[in-house]
């Protein structure tokens, strides 16, 4: 379940230099979500986020109902944190994150564990690049690569082709490293 937290204060109030914001944790009911609101920032005033905890952009000037709603959405959809948090690093918008979130246009590989027991050393794009090959895609070769064959491969190279023309991205979060294609 997706959950941020924003501080929402009354921007009339924040200007003199009185501060009376608080923070909320969303997605909430509507109802508590309005009272909550009212509470803080009054009847025709302005709102204001002067700070969040969320895996996306939020504007200082974002509407918190629109935003607590598109948060149901996302966990209306059943859509596990860790791959929305995903999806929102490489998107360039919420919009554009939940469209894949979604439609599930996406694919995400876990590098730490498709590569655990490797004992090389490797460098990242090298690693990446094995990885993809590991776990079949690899669109480079009509065929698996023969394992007689497999130390001959510059597997930097494979990561590099498979990033540029399938548009593999390395994303890491709380220290783990993932491969994520989006499709379209």
């Amino acid at each position: 379940m997706t959950k941020i937290k924003i501080y929402l204060s009354n921007l009339a109030k924040y200007t003199e230099g009185n501060e009376n914001g608080k923070w909320l944790q969303l997605p909430m009911e509507s109802e508590k979500l309005h009272t909550i609101f009212n509470t803080i920032i009054g009847k025709n005033q302005e709102s204001i986020i002067l700070d969040y905890d969320a895996p996306f952009e939020i504007s200082e000037w974002e509407n918190v109902f629109s935003l607590n709603e598109f948060l149901q959405n996302i966990n209306e959809n059943e859509i596990d944190d860790l791959t929305a948090r995903i999806i929102f690093k490489i998107a360039d918008s919420k919009e554009e994150a939940m469209e894949k979130l979604e439609s599930g246009c996406y694919t995400i590989i876990n590098v730490d564990s498709v590569s655990q027991g490797w004992s090389c050393p490797l460098n990242p794009e090298e690693l990446y690049g094995m990885v993809l090959n590991e776990v079949g895609y690899n669109n480079l070769f009509e065929e698996p690569i023969p394992d007689d064959m497999i130390d001959y491969i510059d597997f930097e190279q494979v990561w590099t082709a498979l990033s540029i023309n399938d548009g593999w991205q390395e994303i890491t979060i709380d220290n783990n490293t993932y491969l994520v294609a989006i499709r379209f």
